[in-house]
């Protein structure tokens, strides 16, 4: 993961942010939060796939930063170009976890494979300290060539659910 000095909004045609506890109730309710907004903008890229990636980063900011009061913080941010920029703010300063070697986790073990499959769904993957406390992990995703989001729910004959 690469890390970024700051935050920056240049650029951003659409915003929306939203804070949640710090509790793995609330996975759910961001990726309907995230399909819904992306579904209200028209954004162009597969928007399950967003809210996968929105997961997997809201669940380890939880596993991994949680603090006692506060909350997680996830942004989304459609720039110009039409890429999504999702921010998952916690309060923990230090740098995210990751894999020492690069390599994925063994068949056995239960976690670990988050930033994984982000990378795999397409999302380029960074971090940077926020300027009072804790850290952002940002991922971005291009917005692809496929229908607006929201528009093919439909996919093989079976109905995709949140």
């Amino acid at each position: 993961m690469a890390e970024h000095g700051a935050c920056s909004t240049e650029g951003m045609a659409r915003e929306w942010s939203m804070g949640y506890v710090m509790g793995y109730r609330s996975v759910p309710m961001v990726r309907v939060h995230v399909r819904r907004q992306l579904a209200l903008w028209g954004w162009r890229g597969d928007a399950h796939d967003a809210a996968v990636v929105v997961s997997e980063l809201v669940t380890n900011a939880i596993q991994y930063g949680r603090r006692i009061g506060r909350r997680v913080w996830v942004r989304l941010a459609v720039r110009e170009d039409g890429s999504l920029v999702i921010d998952v703010s916690d309060p923990q300063a230090a740098q995210p976890p990751r894999m020492p070697d690069g390599s994925l986790p063994g068949p056995e073990e239960e976690r670990g494979r988050g930033l994984f499959l982000a990378r795999g769904l397409g999302a380029e993957l960074s971090w940077f300290p926020r300027e009072f406390a804790g850290k952002t992990v940002r991922a971005t995703l291009e917005p692809g060539r496929g229908p607006v989001a929201g528009e093919a729910d439909e996919v093989g004959g079976t109905l995709r659910l949140p």
